[in-house]
């Protein structure tokens, strides 16, 4: 039987969180047929691999594992994509997991739109909070073409500024591997690309309204905890580059998407130079400098925002603003969002 939806599951580490994200894609016979789940071991010193080969032994007909050597998170999508036979793929990294996937197969059934979007629940590990991302600007069940809808005008904080990102999104599968190897390898953030390859590629588009992925943070170690973002500043800033240089490489014609991406690309832009404050003054100073740098050669139209203006202005104003305002206000926001 032909497999409609083929799930890339990259494995690294994760004794304590495989059999919780494996057990959610485990469905009815029926459906089981549908889906393909790769695991891609990624060279792990830990058990997670022979514990992931026990459901390949249980579910023969969908569920694969792949060794291969440590090659980073993108090394291991770049396998899961050459690798995939479904119609439709979906990226699951193996700390993660899915729900209503039963639904969502049977939607996938009845869809032919190049993009498919879900809702996002991020979880936050040893506490109780939970918060859902939905999307209310898309009328559900309802395909789009993407270089018509007006992105811009039915933008929200909260709804699609990310909706390309690999948590919202099911991709079919013939995109990704025309662009294929998409992802920088032995490097982390290497999903990034994903904000931006997707609508420069995609024709068409639906909106579901299901909760399908469920996002753990708060572990300790995760590459999107701040202080390890700090120290990863270097890939984070060549990942972005990545990012702004693939972009300038494609010749789009549809104002729509244009203003879309680049408004991703901007905010992008603008984080990194927030980012770059939680520095040490000096490292500061010279890091921002190259990345004001750059910006302004490459990507002038991108230089915007707010913390671009006030470096411009002041370095030290801007230094002392997004070094020790900014995380206060950030934790106050954080405690009423939540609440």
């Amino acid at each position: 039987m032909n497999k409609l939806l083929t799930v890339v599951v990259p494995v690294y580490k994760v004794e304590r969180y495989i059999n919780k994200c494996l057990d959610t894609l485990i469905l009815p016979d029926e459906q089981m047929d549908l889906v393909e789940v790769i695991v891609v071991n990624d060279g792990t010193p830990d058990q997670s691999a022979v514990m992931a080969k026990e459901y390949e032994r249980r579910f023969p007909n969908s569920f694969r594992v792949i060794d291969k050597e440590n090659g980073g998170h993108g090394s291991a999508w770049n396998r899961g994509v050459a690798e995939a036979s479904g119609k439709y793929l979906r990226f699951l990294d193996s700390d993660d997991w899915l729900t209503n996937l039963s639904e969502f197969i049977e939607l996938l059934k009845g869809c032919d739109s190049d993009l498919v979007f879900t809702d996002l629940r991020c979880c936050y590990e040893n506490t109780n909070k939970e918060i859902v991302y939905e999307n209310h600007v898309m009328e559900p069940n309802h395909q789009y073409y993407t270089d018509t809808f007006d992105w811009e005008k039915h933008s929200s904080v909260y709804t699609d500024y990310n909706v390309t990102n690999f948590h919202k999104c099911t991709y079919k599968t013939r995109l990704l591997k025309e662009l294929h190897p998409l992802f920088v390898e032995k490097i982390f953030y290497d999903d990034e690309i994903l904000f931006v390859a997707p609508l420069c590629v995609a024709k068409t588009f639906i909106s579901y309204n299901l909760i399908l992925y469920n996002y753990l943070l708060g572990r300790e170690g995760q590459t999107m905890d701040h202080k390890v973002m700090l120290r990863n500043i270097n890939f984070k800033l060549q990942i972005r580059k990545y990012v702004l240089d693939y972009y300038s490489r494609q010749s789009l014609t549809s104002p729509f998407v244009k203003a879309k991406i680049e408004s991703v690309l901007q905010s992008r832009s603008d984080d990194t130079t927030k980012l770059i404050s939680g520095l040490s003054y000096t490292q500061s100073k010279e890091l921002m400098r190259d990345v004001s740098s750059y910006m302004e050669k490459n990507h002038p139209h991108l230089r915007k925002g707010a913390s671009y203006r006030i470096y411009d202005l002041s370095f030290s104003i801007w230094w002392l603003l997004y070094h020790y305002a900014r995380p206060i206000w950030q934790q106050i926001r954080a405690k009423v969002v939540r609440v």
